[in-house]
């Protein structure tokens, strides 16, 4: 296990209701309502219901309307998550930057938000003269400690998953990141949810796209990195 990144909470409260997805309604601690911004388009229905124990913290901007963001939720088995998408830009580039848990090892250099096309790509890599492409997702959602990904449909997800196999058969190397911020023995895409996702996965795997689910957690306001976990075989009976 290794520290990776640091989030300090200043409140703690109940979940009320999720007005649209990119505000929450939180009843803190203290008796007061608040209006929070939720950084993160999944649906995450089974961390956001009435009543679940979240914790939030105030805007870096005094000015925005919403004073407040929504950092984690507490898991049916009380493990908090982390369900804010702000912050995997951060945790994601000190993994990457770190030779001794990265999956690419040393690195040369490193840009983010490299435009490629109409898209941007998170990072783009350059190793021994070659570039590698990296897009990073977060992955909040474990059933039965397997973890899944998307937990709603998603084309921005599959369109990205098309960019790397391009670039892949332009002669660079492309790479996924998921970061699991959920306890989980395994991965796998959730093809009940995106079944085209899940098959742009398999194929993606298949032509060389590089995939590392890595295991995280939240504790005491701290991400800490504790591994990388293996990926379920495509089994034939899914509609992928």
């Amino acid at each position: 296990m290794k520290k990776i990144y640091e989030i300090n909470c200043d409140q703690k409260g109940s979940f009320i209701e999720r007005p649209n997805r990119f505000i929450a309604k939180v009843k803190l601690d203290n008796g007061s309502l608040e209006t929070v911004h939720v950084h993160d388009s999944g649906r995450i229905r089974e961390l956001l219901f009435e009543g679940n124990r979240v914790n939030i913290k105030s805007a870096s901007n005094p000015n925005r309307k919403t004073k407040w963001d929504m950092i984690s939720a507490l898991s049916d088995d009380g493990e908090e998550i982390l369900i804010n998408s702000a912050y995997h830009r951060y945790i994601s580039e000190n993994i990457i930057r770190d030779p001794e848990i990265s999956p690419f090892g040393k690195l040369d250099s490193l840009r983010a938000e490299v435009k490629y096309g109409k898209s941007r790509i998170d990072y783009m890599l350059t190793k021994n003269g070659e570039n590698i492409w990296v897009e990073v997702k977060g992955v909040s959602l474990s059933v039965d400690k397997m973890a899944m990904f998307p937990d709603a449909p998603s084309t921005r997800a599959q369109k990205h998953l098309k960019e790397l196999m391009e670039l892949l058969e332009k002669g660079d190397k492309a790479a996924v990141l998921l970061l699991i911020f959920r306890k989980s023995d395994c991965f796998r895409p959730k093809w009940e949810t995106d079944p085209v996702f899940s098959a742009l996965f398999y194929e993606a795997m298949e032509r060389g796209v590089e995939i590392y689910p890595i295991q995280l957690e939240l504790k005491d306001g701290n991400i800490n990195y504790k591994g990388l976990l293996p990926i379920e075989e495509r089994n034939e009976r899914k509609p992928v």
